[in-house]
């Protein structure tokens, strides 16, 4: 990896680091749990690509594919030629993650190696969207969430006050998140409608997880001649800024205000004890 610029265990770094015609001015990732060594969340920069990469959570206890998935495609993105198109970067992509990816992946959703990605390509000066990461330029934050973790985090909230209208404290569900609990399942489950081309199927939602993706369903915005900056983000920030100090000054405040995360910051998942927020995130600020 000599001579390649990741997101993966580095501080942060001095504003303004020049990489090509792209410059850094702010970057940083920083994973949920203590230790670091499992943050899911990672950045790129390559001569012709700028990337914000979120390894999915595992849903089977002891896999770690979304890990292994986000440094694939951070390793990756430095072979994608300069002016590729969409559909042809989401096969490139996609086919690196296949080749990695277990054979029981094949009949088993849940073992894909899977994550989201949101990628600026300098030469096509367009951000691409596969999951739902995050971009901002020109005071405007575009995101691409999907109906099913609508579903899934209404289900866990109205679990939560439940349990707290009856006796649960903040401290105990934040130690044990029931809520979580309550819908695992069918996030085991949901993993069955990644890439699903059933145009029925009102769940159906894109990822990178080695298997197709249909283009139509991965937004590419263009951006404007006259921006100059542009944000890249996971979802690990819930209210995306211009500065990454005021995107962690908002983390903070919803955290410390909705720390079950069922309200303000409403989710699948909660701040649990112990760790540093409700997920893993990354940031990267770059001047165009």
């Amino acid at each position: 990896m000599q001579g390649k610029t990741y997101g993966l265990a580095l501080p942060l770094r001095s504003p303004c680091t020049t990489f090509a015609r792209m410059q850094i001015i702010e970057e940083y990732k920083q994973g949920k749990r203590p230790d670091q060594t499992l943050c899911e969340d990672g950045w790129v920069l390559t001569p012709h690509f700028a990337a914000v990469i979120d390894g999915s959570t595992s849903k089977v206890a002891g896999h770690h594919g979304g890990r292994t998935a986000m440094l694939t495609l951070c390793e990756a993105l430095h072979d994608l030629p300069a002016n590729i198109g969409k559909e042809d970067m989401l096969s490139f992509l996609t086919n690196r993650l296949a080749a990695l990816n277990q054979p029981r992946a094949l009949t088993e959703a849940q073992y894909r190696l899977t994550c989201s990605a949101v990628i600026y390509s300098a030469a096509r000066r367009v951000v691409w969207m596969v999951g739902d990461c995050q971009c901002r330029w020109g005071g405007h934050t575009y995101t691409n969430g999907k109906l099913i973790d609508q579903v899934m985090t209404r289900a866990r909230c109205e679990a939560l006050t439940y349990l707290l209208a009856h006796g649960h404290t903040i401290e105990e569900l934040r130690s044990n998140d029931l809520g979580r609990a309550f819908i695992a399942d069918t996030l085991r489950e949901q993993t069955n409608f990644q890439n699903c081309h059933d145009p029925h199927n009102p769940f159906g939602y894109v990822v990178f997880d080695g298997t197709r993706i249909d283009p139509s369903g991965v937004p590419e915005l263009p951006v404007p001649t006259e921006v100059g900056e542009l944000v890249l983000a996971s979802d690990g920030y819930p209210r995306l800024c211009d500065t990454l100090s005021a995107s962690e000054q908002s983390l903070e405040e919803l955290l410390q205000a909705d720390p079950l995360c069922i309200d303000a910051n409403a989710g699948t998942k909660a701040w649990l004890e112990g760790n540093g927020s409700f997920d893993d995130r990354c940031y990267l600020r770059i001047s165009l």
